[in-house]
């Protein structure tokens, strides 16, 4: 197990209190240039095998011309470096008191005119038990309401998985969406170097990218908690933050339960349950 010091207990407070944290600058500009500038040329000469369905030039959707990279760190030492860099593992161990498990990279690129993704929990996807999932997500660059910064719904960090609804797909890439009656999102602008935190039950998602010039290019990490037994299949294998592999964890191929959210009496109630879908795929 990594050995890392403490954050401040103001830093956990916040996280624990809230679902999310925002680190200013953790990572550098000139770090955050070289990554920038790495998957890009990565994702325009084809993405080397990580490009979600691939790479159309000619396409009229911005987000088939560039697609997002899913996993590079299973064949990319860049990205691996990334998903266990110390600077993470600082913050994770701290939040939950242990050294995290690394499950997943991402790089998404939202060029201008791109569509952004619908309000979401993480760990309907990874179905982490015990504890749940975490995300380490890192701005490239400046991002705000233009380029379609990340958008938070404070307050959800405890909630169970919530079902989803048919989404606007003419905003969202993806086609699924949260719901929940009397809370909105708030947006988180962010610059380059901030890495935003949070947890695998916090609703989030993000917007369109309005904007005629601006990229919006951020680098994720996922992970678990360190004491999970369990995680969808789609995250194997399983690394610890030293970057030696995991052995043993169960590996879960279907969906587990949701509930549909209702306002009672100011607050959010759960009252029927149903199947949170399949997890054997990114999100």
């Amino acid at each position: 197990m990594t050995t890392v010091d403490p954050i401040l207990d103001s830093e956990k407070d916040f996280y624990l209190t809230n679902g999310y944290l925002v680190v200013r600058g953790l990572f550098s500009d000139s770090e955050c240039d070289f990554w920038s500038q790495y998957f890009t040329d990565m994702v325009e000469r084809g993405g080397d095998g990580w490009a979600e369905g691939g790479v159309d030039t000619n396409h009229e959707d911005p987000l088939k011309r560039y697609p997002r990279l899913l996993q590079p760190h299973r064949g990319d030492k860049v990205a691996f470096d990334y998903m266990v860099d110390p600077r993470i593992d600082r913050y994770l161990s701290s939040f939950y008191d242990r050294s995290p498990l690394a499950v997943q990279t991402m790089v998404y690129f939202k060029p201008p005119g791109a569509r952004g993704q619908a309000l979401h929990q993480d760990n309907r996807y990874l179905q982490a038990e015990p504890g749940t999932c975490m995300a380490a997500w890192l701005a490239l660059e400046d991002i705000d309401d233009e380029n379609g910064c990340l958008e938070v719904v404070p307050g959800t960090q405890d909630m169970p998985m919530v079902c989803t609804e048919p989404a606007d797909t003419t905003k969202s890439f993806s086609d699924v969406v949260i719901n929940l009656p009397g809370m909105s999102a708030i947006p988180v602008h962010m610059k380059k170097g901030d890495v935003i935190f949070f947890n695998g039950s916090l609703v989030h998602g993000s917007g369109p990218n309005q904007s005629a010039t601006r990229f919006r290019r951020i680098m994720v990490g996922h992970y678990i908690e360190g004491n999970a037994d369990q995680v969808a299949k789609y995250y194997f294998p399983v690394f610890r933050m030293d970057g030696s592999e995991v052995d043993g964890l169960r590996s879960i191929d279907k969906g587990g339960p949701c509930g549909v959210p209702v306002l009672e009496g100011g607050k959010i109630v759960f009252r029927e349950e149903g199947v949170s879908g399949a997890v054997t795929g990114p999100h």
